[in-house]
Formats: C-alpha cells, structure tokens, sequence
C-alpha cells in the first residue's frame, strides 16, 4: 500500500512538470525534505546506524523477543539520545554567553573609568633621594674593612 502510494506521488510529480502545482509538490515534496536531511551531521548519522545495526542483530539474536524488546526500549532511547544532545547544546550556549559577557563587562569598567576620570595636569616628577648609611658604631668594623682591602 505504502509502495503504491509513493509510486503514485513520484507519478503526480512528473506529470505536473513545471506548471505551478508541480513547483509546489516540488517544493513540498522534495526540496523541504532535502534541506531537513541536509542539517545532518556524520556523528549523527553514525550514532542512527549503530541504533540500526543494535536493532537488527537484537532482532537476528533474539527473533520475535527482540521486536518486544526494542519496542520497549525504543521511547527510551529516543528520550536519551534527545536529552544527551539538547544539554550538551545548552551547555555551549551557556558557556558562550557567560564568556562573551565576562569579556564585556571587563572592557566597559575601562571605558567608563575613563569617560568619568577627570584629566590630570601631569607635573614634573622629583627624584627619589637615596638614605645615606650611617658610620658604624665600633671602630672594631673600620679597620676589618681597612685590612680586607
């Protein structure tokens, strides 16, 4: 039934040629689907394989238990497989947004100190005086100092 059905949309398809409800089937029938499989990544498609590949040797094990099985366990994985994705996603947007604010917020406190700083007149800097070291106390400390040299 499902193989005749196909068989007659491909048929309306091309019998409707150019003519402005074939571009609408077009549309429709072709080129939206198109898009929606285009947005597939390789990982995701390689994880749907494996979910196959999972099913179909269950199945080959287990026979008419594996059908029961994976229909028990399929709303279960698509929950997993559907939580696992949207956190990871929510996660980069997060850490996005909290990295991309934290670098705002840095450089707005620059500009703001410096459209509310007023101007400073520079003047001259004075020199730092250096300490003198006193004599030392004993007389012991000169002459030790006279014979080293």
């Amino acid at each position: 039934m499902l193989a005749m059905t196909m068989v007659l949309v491909w048929a309306a398809l091309v019998i409707a040629g150019p003519t402005r409800t074939g571009s609408v089937m077009r549309a429709i029938l072709v080129e939206r689907p198109a898009r929606w499989l285009g947005r597939f990544t390789r990982g995701q498609v390689i994880v749907l394989g494996g979910a196959v590949l999972f099913g179909a040797l269950l199945f080959w094990i287990m026979e008419e238990e594996g059908l029961r099985l994976a229909s028990m366990y399929a709303p279960d994985l698509m929950a997993l497989a559907a939580s696992a994705e949207f956190t990871t996603a929510i996660d980069a947007i997060m850490v996005a947004i909290l990295t991309a604010g934290s670098l705002r917020l840095r450089g707005i406190g620059g500009w703001i100190g410096a459209r509310l700083s007023r101007p400073r007149v520079r003047t001259a800097r004075r020199g730092r005086r250096t300490r003198r070291v006193p004599p030392p106390a004993n007389d012991d400390d000169r002459a030790v100092t006279a014979r080293a040299a």
